[in-house]
């Protein structure tokens, strides 16, 4: 029996969703509170099950027209001296090769793919729901009601429907600013070939994605609330970089002064169920692993693929799709959040002590080595991929 299913925030994790679906054959209406959409947005990797299932979406070649070059990527100390150096080819030789997209980019595609065959409403909101006996009833901010079989809420890391409609939930403070820009300039660098450098509390990545464009991700330390923050961007991340080389400095004095850059305090969200009646959570709204666990993409993609999957699986029980959906998706995320806070202590150290042990165990490790340390994390089982539950 096909349902009407309402989406609520149009990002990767909503759009993958509303694909999925409305080839299902679904009758899919699609809100966001953003009055359109733009290919503006920075950097971000999908790897692993997530470009899978882009293929699986008939999507690679579109995906591959937006993406940017990444052939190496050097880190470094702060001093230039390299730490390990990593080929992106010989390090998926076994997994699917990682897309490099800029988060619009990749909106852009799955958008595209599915505009004709749904419904989507810009500018809108949930305002309250109700929930009925076979379904629940919406109101929006347009003043229109809608009766649904399923809302699907997947507004992102602080989505206001999650926190007037789930009590069970806890959005866990990282302690770490994420910053992520973008700077057209002409340059010298190599397009494809990246330099990270790693240090006490920070880390700073530069990507040059084209001959006049670069892409510019900062990691940083911080306990400083989110209201500070937002209101001192600009001098954080010139501070926090303060004592790199003249090059560094000047990157960001231009990235400061005609670049674009966006910089927000990580949340890593727990939700110990991903549902309540006929209300789901969906990728970052129910599950955010944080940037830092590189698979905050791919995660939400994968997550829009299961909940589909099982809406067909139990065509005429919503409820029990739902809480399946939940019972495969809890161990999956549990991964990826340990996966993030792994990745904090050794790409992030919070010591010089612990920076000299990184260091020194990073340098030493031979490519095979390094393909387990960076690819292993990232995969799914075989049960896991297939949404087979335990």
């Amino acid at each position: 029996m096909k349902k009407h299913i309402l989406l609520s925030g149009a990002g990767i994790a909503g759009l993958t969703a509303a694909n999925f679906l409305a080839k299902q054959g679904h009758n899919v209406t699609v809100i966001d509170r953003s009055p359109s959409f733009s290919k503006a947005g920075f950097l971000i990797s999908l790897k692993s099950f997530g470009v899978k299932i882009m293929d699986e979406l008939g999507l690679t070649q579109n995906l591959q027209a937006e993406s940017s070059p990444s052939e190496t990527v050097h880190f470094v100390e702060t001093n230039e001296e390299i730490i390990q150096s990593i080929d992106y080819d010989k390090m998926h030789t076994n997994i699917e090769r990682s897309v490099l997209i800029s988060r619009g980019g990749l909106h852009h595609v799955l958008y595209e793919a599915v505009k004709n065959d749904v419904n989507v409403l810009f500018d809108t909101t949930i305002s309250q729901l109700e929930e009925k006996s076979d379904m629940t009833k919406v109101t929006l901010s347009n003043g229109n009601s809608i009766h649904v079989d399923l809302v699907v809420v997947s507004e992102g890391l602080r989505s206001s429907t999650r926190e007037r409609y789930f009590t069970n939930y806890q959005l866990e403070d990282f302690n770490t600013l994420y910053v992520g820009g973008k700077l057209k300039q002409n340059h010298e660098k190599q397009v494809g070939v990246f330099k990270v450098y790693i240090d006490v509390n920070r880390s700073l990545h530069i990507y040059p994605i084209a001959a006049d464009e670069i892409a510019i991700q900062c990691y940083i330390r911080s306990s400083e609330d989110i209201g500070y923050i937002k209101n001192n961007a600009s001098s954080i991340l010139k501070d926090s970089f303060g004592d790199y080389n003249p090059e560094v400095k000047q990157l960001l004095q231009n990235l400061l002064d005609d670049g674009l850059f966006f910089m927000d305090k990580m949340g890593m969200v727990n939700a110990p169920n991903l549902h309540n009646g006929r209300l789901v959570l969906l990728g970052d709204a129910g599950y955010c692993p944080t940037a830092l666990s590189g698979m905050g993409a791919s995660l939400s993609i994968y997550g829009a693929k299961a909940l589909a999957h099982l809406i067909a699986e139990y065509p005429d029980d919503i409820l029990t799709a739902c809480d399946s959906y939940n019972t495969l998706m809890q161990p999956i995320v549990e991964k990826f959040r340990t996966n993030a806070k792994n990745n904090a202590a050794s790409f992030l150290p919070k010591s010089e002590a612990d920076l000299e042990k990184f260091v020194k165990g990073f340098r030493a490790a031979n490519d095979k080595a390094v393909q387990k340390i960076m690819t292993e994390p990232i995969v799914l089982t075989k049960d896991q991929e297939n949404f087979i539950r335990n």
